[in-house]
Parts: C-alpha cells; structure tokens; sequence
C-alpha cells in the first residue's frame, strides 16, 4: 500500500480515537456537575419516646396503645417542625398548624401566645445539632369508658445551630391532647421557650387552660 494511503489512515484513526475520548470526557463533566449541586436543607423533628403509659380506673397501668401513641407522637413532632425547626432551618413558618390543636387553643396559640409558639424573627440557624428530643406521654382512661380519653405529653427539645454552636433553642413543656373526629389534637398546653442568640438568652412561657 502506498505510504500516503497508509498516512491518511492513520490520520483517520488517530481522529476516530479522539473523538470517542472527547465523548467521555463530556459525560464525566455532565456527571460532576450533577453530583456537586447542593441540596437544599429541610428541616425535620423526630423525636424518642421515653415513656407511654395509660392510667385507667378500670385495670393497672400498662402501655398506652400503639396507635394512640405514634399518633400522639406525630402532632408533637409537627408542633415542634411547623413552629420552630422549619422556622430556624428554612427561615419560614411550617404548614397545617391550625389542624394541630382545638379550635380555641390555637387561635391563642397563633395569637396571644405566638412569641412563644413560633421561633419567628430569630437569625437562621441552618443545620440543626440536636441535643435532646423527647416525648414521654400518660394516656388517662374515662371512668365510664375504657377508651383513653386524654394524652398528657411531655417533651423536650433542645438544639443548637451547626454553624453557631452557641445558639441554642430549648423548648420544653406539657401538651394536653383529646380526640377530634378520629385525631389527636391539642386542647391545652404549657410551653416554656429558652432562647440563646448572639450571646443573649432569653426565655418566654405561654399556658392555657383545657377547653370546657
């Protein structure tokens, strides 16, 4: 063959080759990019339950059932995320909070007692470090009716910003939750808030009564 027919195939080839390596490098770039995109942070509660008992004058105290008991868990933690982790982690109020109480209780909840229900107008935090978040609840048994007619949960929730571990928020208190329709809802509470920002500290209560 002769050598200029050999040369013009060697081009070729050599130009085939970088092209199919060309390919690749493209699918590798597409593929850093995609996976160095940052994900946005959304906040979550999970909380453990430390204690779930049910108090009736009908038989001893055992444990309270376990639907009663995730049920009551799940409005805890969706108090806790609506009111304060989304709040401190996205820099907005959470969603469906009216479905988590009576109907008195929350419009004071979301009125009278707003400074101490919602974390609103404090800086970020960002992500999360959670120091404490438990729940410890006694379900209460009528003396006509051996359904539990009331849950008295106990919680405490303390965490701090990953960013700034010297502000902190701690939110303790007792919840009174009575049946609604097939739900769980927060009929009374008491709720104390420490609030640890910029090296000032301060703390608020709000307490209502059970709805007649």
């Amino acid at each position: 063959m002769p050598p200029t027919r050999l040369a013009a195939i060697a081009v070729a080839f050599a130009l085939a080759v970088s092209g199919c390596s060309g390919g690749d490098d493209d699918d590798d770039a597409t593929d850093d990019t995609d996976t160095s995109s940052t994900e946005f942070e959304r906040a979550s509660v999970e909380l453990e339950v430390t204690r779930a008992h049910l108090v009736s004058p009908h038989q001893a105290r055992r444990d309270l059932d376990a639907a009663t008991r995730d049920a009551v868990t799940g409005v805890v933690e969706d108090l806790l995320l609506v009111t304060s982790a989304t709040p401190l982690v996205e820099g907005k109020t959470g969603g469906g909070f009216a479905d988590l109480f009576t109907a008195d209780a929350g419009a004071r909840a979301a009125n009278t007692d707003r400074a101490a229900i919602f974390d609103e107008g404090v800086p970020r935090f960002g992500e999360l470090t959670t120091e404490t978040a438990t729940v410890a609840m006694t379900g209460l048994a009528g003396s006509m009716d051996p359904a539990t007619e009331l849950v008295i949960a106990t919680f405490r929730w303390d965490v701090r910003s990953a960013e700034r571990p010297k502000d902190r928020i701690v939110r303790e208190g007792q919840l009174h939750l009575v049946p609604d329709d097939g739900d769980w809802k927060i009929g009374a509470y008491t709720i104390v808030v420490t609030r640890t920002v910029d090296e000032s500290t301060t703390t608020t209560t709000a307490t209502t009564e059970p709805d007649e």
